[in-house]
């Protein structure tokens, strides 16, 4: 305001105090100090409503802000084959000082304001491109519109993208780094446990990238791999070329050597032979898988050879874990092994794969079974018995009798079982008849599918189960099954509902783990123990690369799950001991903490982001100043004194 003004407003208070006290006050002496008191508080009352705020009001040039990618691709050289020249990070902050930012978010995995003064001594470390969560945090900060400095690769472009419009912010993303054409390796999966000589099946995720220059007519049309033992060529495999941005498939088979009588940890790795990773960070990724003889899926064990194993042993080797191999008994102490090359074996042999196997299925009459057969079937904790005449089938206590008069023919309905959702729609009317049935003495707790003579009269069951305490086991009263799937369509679908339901639950938790690792963990992440129901005085021990102990856990009573502590990237050994139903057990395994490789992985070609900002949708608010409180203050110590005054001067 003026001086002017202001002399004038000090003239007015003046008018109006000398008024008050000449024409409303009585004459006494002394009046001119009170009414100077009462001036000087009018003044500072009327000039405040003019006076300066005591802060500003915020309203003025916008900040700029920066969002600085410092994920781990920002360590990567700017272009392939300038590896130990400018990295993505550095040509960010080489960028930096032209855009003259007042405010700095870094953003990866999450957001982290930064100083402009601490740049230099930056590291591209996290393990995602999110940047979504920055730009709420800059909107938050009062920001209308951010740089964004990265790489491109950001993992929440779509949703960022939704969010800033949504949030009415402007967004320019400045890239440091062309798109280049290449292959990555994504991840490699194969079973934990293999036995020597079985083929296994592990399979192969890997994506795509175009260049900048759009299309990948750089890339050929498909991507060769091969699979490693410890440095070992052990398969290769060529597969299409996926589209860019998209993931590729490829299964690998491999047969693990004989590792001896002990199991043994191996370790596999699939690496990208063409085309080459140009920035060499996801061309290898690696699994572990126990090798030994007693991690075989299902062995069957035929003494009296039909079509039935032609059939059953396909079956067994989808359904079961590890596989299903199958042996023919040809004479006394010899069996032909069945497979794509089927082979003589002796009779050790047959009896090595029984004592290993998750499920041992034999088909034989019971009073033909050798003696160790027999004890296998005894001691065995799943056991599924094809009756091949009667007698008294070992490990279950029931008596095969037989065999029944006439043609058997399937009947409804189907019985409660793990094989009924399976055959809950099936037309049994299709189905061939049973030749040669058994009647089951006494028969299991329940049935899976019951039969008739001749369509009529009371059903018996085909194929009956039961459990006692850890042990299951089923039992078919006939070897006739084969005819089902012969006959195809209709037939073979319920063949395979019926052993699909009771192989499953026969093979469920058949020989568990002490403790298994649910899944390798990422840096950071805590490994998570599935423990065998049963187990006591359990101990889990992680020991490092050197040695020595960085966890150690311990449980009288286990539960279900043990959760670790959250590792760095690295390879450790697992001790478990335990006591089980066996007596003590110990196991070794060793776990690898790989970093997380998703943040090398080529995306989709996207263009740079560029949003401008947008007015708030809520009605303008008026912004005002804030007055300053200290002359309402002070008027009001003047207009007490005033009224002191006053008083002992005599007026009211």
């Amino acid at each position: 305001m003026s001086p002017g003004l202001w002399l004038l407003v000090a003239l007015a208070a003046v008018a109006l105090a000398g008024w008050a006290y000449a024409t409303r006050e009585e004459r006494v002496a002394g009046r001119s100090g009170p009414a100077a008191l009462r001036a000087a508080a009018l003044f500072l009352i009327l000039g405040a409503l003019a006076l300066p705020a005591l802060r500003d009001s915020g309203v003025g040039v916008p900040e700029r802000v920066v969002l600085l990618d410092i994920s781990r691709s920002m360590a990567l050289p700017v272009s392939a084959g300038e590896a130990g020249g400018t990295t993505r990070l550095d040509s960010a902050l080489a960028l930096l000082p032209e855009l003259a930012p007042d405010r700095v978010y870094l953003f990866g995995d999450r957001p982290v304001p930064a100083r402009l003064d601490s740049l230099d001594t930056l590291v591209a470390g996290h393990d995602a491109s999110r940047l979504e969560p920055a730009l709420q945090a800059a909107r938050l900060g009062g920001a209308d519109s951010v740089w964004v400095l990265t790489d491109g690769e950001l993992t929440d472009r779509d949703a960022a993208r939704e969010t800033a419009e949504g949030l009415g912010l402007g967004v320019r993303e400045l890239r440091v780094a062309d798109a280049e054409s290449r292959v990555a390796l994504a991840a490699l999966r194969a079973p934990e446990r293999a036995r020597a000589g079985d083929t296994v099946r592990a399979t192969l995720e890997f994506r795509a990238a175009a260049g900048s220059a759009g299309g990948a007519g750089e890339l050929p049309d498909s991507v060769s791999f091969q699979l490693e033992r410890e440095g070992e060529v052990v398969a290769t495999v060529r597969a299409p070329r996926p589209a860019p941005g998209r993931t590729g498939r490829a299964d690998i088979a491999f047969v693990p050597r004989d590792e001896g009588a002990r199991p043994a940890w191996r370790r596999y790795e699939a690496v990208l032979l063409d085309p080459p990773d140009p920035f060499g960070v996801s061309e290898r990724r690696g699994v572990w898988i126990e090798v030994s003889e007693s991690s075989a899926g299902a062995v069957l064990v035929s003494l009296a050879p039909d079509w039935e194993a032609r059939f059953l042993v396909p079956a067994l080797d989808r359904l079961v874990l590890g596989g299903a191999r199958g042996y023919l008994r040809l004479a006394d102490d010899r069996f032909l092994e069945m497979g794509a090359g089927p082979r003589i074996v002796a009779a050790s042999r047959v009896r090595e794969a029984v004592g290993g196997a998750r499920l041992l299925a034999v088909q034989a009459a019971p009073e033909d079974l050798p003696p160790w057969l027999a004890d296998a079937l005894r001691a065995h904790a799943r056991t599924l018995f094809f009756a091949g005449g009667p007698g008294e089938v070992p490990g279950v206590g029931s008596r095969m009798t037989g065999p029944l008069p006439g043609e058997w023919y399937a009947a409804g309905p189907v019985p409660a079982s793990p094989s009924a959702a399976l055959l809950a729609e099936a037309d049994l009317d299709l189905l061939p008849p049973v030749r040669e049935l058994y009647a089951v003495e006494p028969p299991g707790r329940w049935s899976v599918i019951n039969a008739s003579r001749n369509r009529r009269g009371e059903g018996r069951p085909l194929l009956t189960a039961g459990e006692d305490g850890e042990r299951r086991w089923a039992l078919s009263a006939t070897s006739d099954w084969w005819r089902w799937s012969l006959r195809g369509n209709e037939p073979r679908r319920v063949y395979e509902g019926v052993f699909s339901g009771i192989v499953g639950w026969l093979a469920e938790d058949a020989n568990p783990r002490l403790a298994s690792l649910v899944r390798p963990p990422a840096p950071g992440e805590p490994p998570l123990w599935r423990i065998r129901p049963g187990s006591s005085d359990l101990t889990i021990q992680l020991l490092d690369e050197a040695g020595a102990e960085v966890w150690s856990e311990s449980a009288t009573e286990p539960p279900a799950e043990i959760a670790g502590p959250g590792l760095p990237a690295g390879r450790y050994e697992a001790i478990v001991t335990a006591t089980g139903p066996e007596g003590s057990v110990e196991l070794r395994r060793p776990m690898d903490v790989e970093p997380d490789l998703r943040e090398f992985l080529p995306l989709a070609p996207s263009e740079p982001l560029a949003i401008e900002a947008q007015p708030s949708p809520r009605a303008p608010v008026e912004v005002r100043s804030p007055r300053p409180v200290w002359p309402f203050l002070l008027a009001v110590l003047l207009l007490c004194g005033e009224w002191v005054w006053r008083h002992r001067i005599g007026l009211r």
